[in-house]
């Protein structure tokens, strides 16, 4: 009787297998077999299963089709999320697809999105929908002017640098709806070109989170509709060019609050609009700033106009020079803040009759100070130019000569 404890022949050839060729049951293998500009196509293997996602935005089909039945299933987010179900921590990346990079399980909510959405769809098919989190963002823009909107995407570097380029977006419409799209694509081209890292116009505050962003035109648009003529190229290149070579590396609303508030403090001082684009414009603002807060305590003296109507008669013009008469408590504190010293002090004496502030001017240039002279009595006791400097041979001279003429005595 033979042995029962036969050992049987094993070879290794017959456990060599390619595990690349095997399934293993409950994992699922993802495959890309087309990708171009709008569409791709993935299959998907377990051990039972074969099937494919056809995304067609090109020609508007989507379905998930069964290799081994032949059978279509309408694409919906049901089945999406099952068939994209095993990419739990991986995804797949898609090199052509301009619209979506990265293949992960949670590309279900833009996928629907996109292929729900008419206008998203056309988006993509021109190559222009913007990969963020909400691409329907930017869809009210391509409904208003889609041929500006390409440009632009092409123009700018990225359409979702919130800091920069997106939180322009609405101003850039809005200038086009205004102004017309070459103004439009002026601002964008000008963008582009600037250093400014960070613009905010939102009047109402920015917010954003992963999912929705809010920006407006609102600081722009009320610099824009204000009453003091605002030129739209030069203001671009005002905040985007002049404001960078002054320090700013970016304008935010607190800015565009402060320009109105600087242009409105001109218009109430001097009665209008001296200058809209200060090539200093932090420095311009506390100027103009100190002089409002110097009138409003003059403006408290109520003798002052009626103080200087009595020495009226001492504004002469002669050889180079003037005396000008002020007939303001903006003056005096416009005066003492362009030649840096301190008549403004001087006010309540003004006003109490105590001496007279008068303005020694070149006569070429009567609206630009040049040295205050303080009056008392008949004589000239105190004349300082700026930095309180002392008057030249040739002011004096002048001084001299009015002073003979309306009985003045120069003492300085």
């Amino acid at each position: 009787m033979a042995s029962e404890n036969v050992t049987k022949t094993v070879s290794l050839k017959d456990y060599i297998i390619d595990m690349g060729n095997v399934a293993v049951k409950g994992i699922a293998q993802y495959e890309v077999v087309l990708e171009n500009n709008t569409d791709f196509i993935i299959k998907r293997r377990t051990a039972t299963t074969d099937r494919e996602l056809v995304i067609l935005v090109s020609k508007g089909l989507y379905y998930i089709k069964d290799c081994k039945t032949g059978h279509i299933e309408e694409l919906k987010e049901q089945s999406l999320n099952s068939f994209l179900r095993d990419l739990k921590d991986g995804m797949i990346v898609l090199h052509q697809v301009h619209w979506l990079s990265n293949l992960y399980r949670e590309s279900v909510g833009l996928i629907m999105q996109v292929i729900n959405d008419e206008c998203l769809t056309d988006m993509c098919r021109h190559n222009v929908l913007v990969k963020s989190f909400d691409p329907s963002w930017y869809t009210r823009y391509w409904k208003q002017n889609s041929k500006l909107f390409t440009r632009i995407y092409n123009m700018f570097p990225s359409m979702v640098d919130r800091k920069k380029y997106q939180a322009c977006i609405p101003v850039i419409f809005w200038i086009e709806e205004q102004y017309g799209a070459n103004e439009a694509v002026y601002f964008a081209e000008k963008l582009v070109q600037s250093g400014i890292m960070e613009l905010d116009f939102n009047d109402y505050g920015r917010y954003f989170n992963e999912h929705e962003v809010s920006y407006d035109p609102g600081c722009f648009l009320k610099v824009m509709v204000s009453p003091f003529r605002i030129n739209l190229r030069r203001f671009i290149d005002y905040i985007l060019f002049d404001l960078y070579a002054q320090g700013y590396a970016k304008v935010t609303k607190s800015f565009f609050n402060e320009y109105l508030d600087y242009l409105q403090m001109q218009q109430d001082f001097y009665g209008k609009v001296k200058e809209k684009y200060p090539a200093h414009f932090k420095t311009e603002h506390d100027v103009m700033a100190l002089k409002v807060n110097q009138a409003k305590l003059l403006a408290a003296c109520e003798n002052f106009e009626q103080q200087n109507e009595s020495i009226k008669d001492l504004a002469y013009s002669g050889s180079g020079y003037c005396i000008v008469i002020p007939t303001k408590p903006e003056e005096l504190a416009e005066e003492g803040i362009n030649l840096s010293h301190c008549v403004g002090q001087y006010i309540e004496r003004v006003a109490g009759g105590e001496c007279h502030i008068l303005f020694l001017r070149r006569r070429g240039t009567p609206e630009r100070s040049l040295v205050t002279l303080q009056l008392s009595g008949k004589q000239i006791c105190q004349a300082q130019g700026f930095n309180r400097r002392p008057i030249t041979d040739q002011e004096r001279r002048f001084l001299m000569q009015w002073g003979r003429e309306k009985d003045i005595q120069i003492a300085v």
